[in-house]
């Protein structure tokens, strides 16, 4: 059975290997040098292993000692991200933060906000959830998580303070083998009654309106990448942010529609970040919030 290892014996340990001397460890450490070689010692006897060979004139790590000296460094910044957790929390700070995002927000800005926040708060766990329309509002109505980006789309609770951070822009398309890449522009809503069109939807069908759907004959899917696919198999038209879409419409895999009902510009969706009036957010949901805020033109 392994006798008690103390932070002292691993803290010993650490600094002989670095500094090869028991003395010098015990200098940098401001211990005299009887106590480290007898934390050493005591630490060998709980392993029950020698991770100094001192038969030379300084002590050399052994092969042991050189595969437990990882272990020890990851056992030292365990604890040092212990600290630091421990005091941010009695500062007040939170341990998760969960955002909820519009399936339609390109992945590069999700990625910009996660880098951001995690070089900020590197001990904050920080839970993203992908919804799509009114049901990124209920996310943040119903308290599961502090902050939202959602777009126009949805029901304008009073509840809820809205601010706006960024446009994404949307565009038309269909496979270059579909009727409507070779149909004359501008396309007519009429000749879209024939074809099927690729639709974003909550998984429950809200009792709203339909957005930006103009042919009767839908397929509805759940996630963006979904739709995608399922256009360029040629299976239906549909909307798509411009960045997603972009490398599809330079290789010609896809085409961009032009629609009359539309008109001859691509369709510009408002995002905005979300939370409950009533919030009380931690500094690091602040912080994110803040953040957000500076994505925003500033000629907005």
């Amino acid at each position: 059975m392994f006798e008690t290892i103390t932070l002292d014996q691993l803290r010993f340990f650490l600094s002989v290997s670095e500094h090869g001397s028991f003395s010098e460890a015990g200098r940098q450490l401001q211990r005299v040098q009887s106590a480290v070689s007898q934390g050493i010692a005591n630490l060998e006897k709980s392993l029950g292993l020698e991770l100094f060979d001192r038969s030379t004139r300084r002590p050399t790590l052994t092969p042991a000692g050189k595969s437990l000296l990882i272990d020890a460094k990851q056992v030292f910044a365990k604890v040092g991200e212990l600290r630091s957790k421990a005091a941010a929390l009695s500062d007040g700070q939170e341990s998760e933060v969960a955002v909820v995002i519009d399936a339609i927000v390109p992945a590069r800005v999700l990625v910009e906000i996660a880098r951001a926040f995690q070089a900020e708060f590197p001990l904050v766990t920080l839970r993203i959830h992908t919804e799509v329309m009114g049901s990124v509002l209920v996310s943040v109505l119903d308290g599961n998580c502090q902050i939202g980006i959602a777009g126009s789309i949805g029901a304008d609770a009073e509840e809820l303070r809205r601010r706006f951070i960024f446009d994404v822009v949307l565009v038309p398309v269909a496979a270059k083998n579909h009727a409507l890449s070779s149909h004359p522009s501008p396309i007519p809503t009429s000749r879209l009654k024939d074809e099927t069109q690729i639709v974003v939807s909550e998984h429950q069908k809200s009792s709203g309106p339909d957005h930006g759907v103009l042919s009767p004959r839908t397929w509805r899917v759940a996630e963006l990448s979904t739709k995608r696919e399922l256009i360029l198999a040629g299976l239906g038209w549909g909307s798509l942010p411009l960045e997603l879409a972009e490398s599809d419409l330079k290789s010609g895999a896809l085409t961009q529609l032009k629609l009359q009902e539309w008109g001859s510009k691509p369709y510009v969706a408002p995002f905005s970040s979300v939370v409950r009036g009533d919030a009380v957010l931690g500094p690091a949901s602040q912080w994110l919030l803040s953040f957000l805020d500076s994505l925003a033109p500033q000629s907005r």
